[in-house]
């Protein structure tokens, strides 16, 4: 049944503004009565913003006790008046606003909410700690909150969480696992990857519900049918699909593996899979190894060092976690095997060692065991953590994130940790699944695809193994001011996120376990910066373009890559640009830069006030595209607005 309403009233937000901006807030004033009214206007709240003061030249001196105006308006019949306030935010978040519009003879009333979001670019961090209490009945442990000094001031916000299962934090978040956008080949395997090893892991742990498992097959099938638009007529994959030369060895590889664990929950057509797996085939060089023929997107992976060894290996595992393709591809495998075993004298690449001993391990070679002992003998450990890590050379070191670990260390260390699995070693994995644990987001992933993709497969593998039936353990959690609070782990709710908002103060929190079992407390923290340093990695010198005016903007950014001892230009990168609050882009404009400037695809977000460019790779020379925008909503005293770029696997 459809109602209408003859007298009503309409508020038109933009997408975000940022705190203490003067926004210009339209009310129209819609009257469909035969008469024409004259109406008082109201906009109101709870002390979350306030109105700001007009005169020739608008300012922000408020009138801060003011809790509402009123305004008048004159509405025609079958017309509608608008009326415009002007105010200041002062909060961060969503704040309400109402509109009230009354007449003699009818009246209407609307909320709304304005995100308010804080100046600068927000940073994320992420303290987690695994607490085994199998073999011990207390554990006690402290917890230092990192924030710089230099934040916007009021943007931080703690949180204290814990979870009494290895995957806890990463199933109640399977549609955002990591803050990088995902709007290619392989990045759109994070809609598929961690939904099959999710449901894979419940399922072997009897832990499986239907409403998880609902969610899951969602984005089974949204991944599924997505991936598919970046299939080449051969049977192969790359990035950007049809749009790329050739399909990727690497992509088609995590393709075809991730559709045949796929297969076991939705309908995926066998011809895809065999059709990839008979594409990677045929590209197999006579000496074993597999090149990459599509570009190369992430360079530790498909790179030529190490004589191809990464890449030989990972397109190995399409074949052996496939059984049938295993049978149908013995030769294949057998030549690829070979390759990598012939060519282990002599590699120092980590990543590369990484990967290709987990690959013997599958496929049971005799030189296995000589395999896992030299990578053993790479070994970081510190306290009880161990872990593997690619040397950073001096020039490619960002002075931000030096205590971050980078994407390339997480997914090395996962593919040892599943090679201490097939072996047995699950004593022996404990500190190196205690490594991953504390690099992990509060989302439970990691930084990009693959770290997230393979860390959560090795987690959930040793998760099989860690099940316990007895979880019962009392978390304490004390901090400055006399704060206090306790969260109750069991078995009946160790796979419930337990959050709690610690005050923005915090610096320091004591964490005190009691009882058996085994429990992840994680503190995580956001915050912004004005200015978050550059990155000598690249260049980036964002221009106003002088034919921008008051209600037309036109941005050109321009970015280059600075060579490195290892290498003279990125894997794939991604410039984020956001756009001034009132500002949303000129969407018709979209298409011309997918064929300029090296830009591979382009995608807008946040209600079309952030443009997301993608680049197959970042060279000396600069790249300088353009983004064009149009002034929708009045906002005055704009705060500045951030652009970034960042390599997709080298964060």
């Amino acid at each position: 049944m459809k109602v209408f309403k003859p007298f009503f009233v309409s508020v038109d937000l933009p997408y975000s503004v940022m705190r203490g901006e003067i926004v210009a807030i339209p009310i129209v004033v819609f009257n469909y009565i035969d008469r024409d009214v004259e109406a008082d206007v109201r906009l109101e709240h709870s002390g979350q913003f306030e109105f700001a003061e007009v005169s020739n030249e608008v300012n922000d001196n408020p009138s801060k006790n003011e809790r509402y105006r009123i305004k008048k308006v004159f509405v025609k019949a079958n017309s509608g008046s608008s009326v415009s306030f002007m105010i200041i935010p002062r909060e961060l978040g969503y704040i309400t606003l109402k509109a009230t519009a009354t007449s003699k003879i009818a009246g209407d009333s609307v909320e709304h909410k304005l995100l308010v979001k804080a100046e600068g670019e927000t940073q994320y961090r992420n303290r987690a700690v695994f607490l085994d209490l199998r073999t011990t009945q207390t554990i006690n442990t402290n917890i230092t909150v990192d924030i710089p000094k230099n934040i916007v001031a009021g943007s931080e916000h703690i949180e204290i969480s814990a979870v009494g299962d290895i995957l806890g934090p990463s199933i109640p978040n399977l549609e955002s696992l990591i803050k990088l956008p995902f709007g290619c080949g392989e990045q759109n395997m994070l809609n598929l990857v961690p939904n099959i090893v999710i449901l894979n892991y419940l399922r072997n742990t009897n832990q499986l519900t239907q409403a998880i498992q609902g969610k899951a097959l969602k984005y089974l099938e949204v991944g599924y049918q997505q991936e598919l638009t970046y299939r080449h007529k051969d049977g192969s994959f790359s990035a950007f699909g049809e749009s790329d030369e050739s399909g990727s060895t690497w992509l088609t590889a995590f393709v075809a593996k991730s559709f045949k664990q796929a297969s076991e929950y939705i309908t995926v057509e066998d011809r895809i899979i065999n059709e990839a797996l008979l594409w990677l085939s045929n590209i197999q060089a006579p000496n074993g190894s597999f090149q990459e023929v599509g570009h190369v997107s992430h360079r530790d992976m498909q790179g030529g060092a190490s004589k191809g060894l990464a890449l030989t290996a990972y397109a190995l595992t399409a074949f052996l976690e496939n059984p049938q393709a295993a049978e149908r591809y013995r030769n294949t495998i057998n030549k690829g095997v070979n390759y990598i075993a012939q060519n282990m004298e002599g590699l120092d690449d980590l990543y590369a060692l990484s990967i290709c001993v987990y690959v013997l391990n599958l496929a049971k070679h005799p030189f296995e065991d000589q395999a896992f002992g030299k990578l053993e003998l790479k070994a970081n450990t510190k306290e009880d953590f161990k872990w593997w890590s690619k040397p950073v050379p001096e020039d490619d070191k960002n002075p931000w994130f030096s205590t971050l670990a980078r994407s390339v260390d997480v997914e090395m260390t996962s593919y040892t940790l599943m090679t201490y699995l097939r072996r047995n070693l699950v004593a022996d994995a404990i500190p190196v699944m205690k490594w991953l644990v504390k690099q992990r987001n509060p989302e439970g992933g990691f930084s990009s695809t693959q770290d997230t993709v393979v860390g959560i497969q090795a987690l959930a593998k040793l998760g099989e193994r860690l099940l316990t039936k007895n979880n019962d353990i009392t978390v304490t959690i004390n901090y400055e001011g006399g704060g206090r609070s306790t969260m109750k782990i069991n078995t009946a709710n160790a796979m419930i996120l337990q959050k709690h908002v610690l005050p923005r103060k915090v610096r320091m929190v004591n964490v005190t376990a009691t009882g058996t079992g085994f429990a992840i407390i994680q503190v995580s923290t956001h915050y912004n910066l004005n200015v978050t340093g550059a990155w000598p990695l690249f260049t980036l010198d964002p221009q106003v373009d002088r034919n921008s005016n008051e209600n037309h903007l036109q941005l050109s950014i321009c970015s280059g890559f600075v060579p490195t001892k290892e290498a003279n230009e990125s894997n794939m990168a991604v410039m984020e640009v956001s756009l001034p609050s009132g500002f949303t882009v000129d969407v018709d404009s979209l298409p011309s830069l997918e064929v300029s400037q090296n830009v591979k695809r382009v995608e807008t977000r946040n209600g079309n006030t952030m443009v997301v460019l993608y680049f197959d790779k970042m060279v000396r020379k600069e790249y300088c595209p353009t983004v064009s925008a149009f002034r929708t909503h009045k906002v005055a005293k704009q705060k500045p607005v951030p652009v970034s770029i960042y390599d997709y696997y080298d964060s």
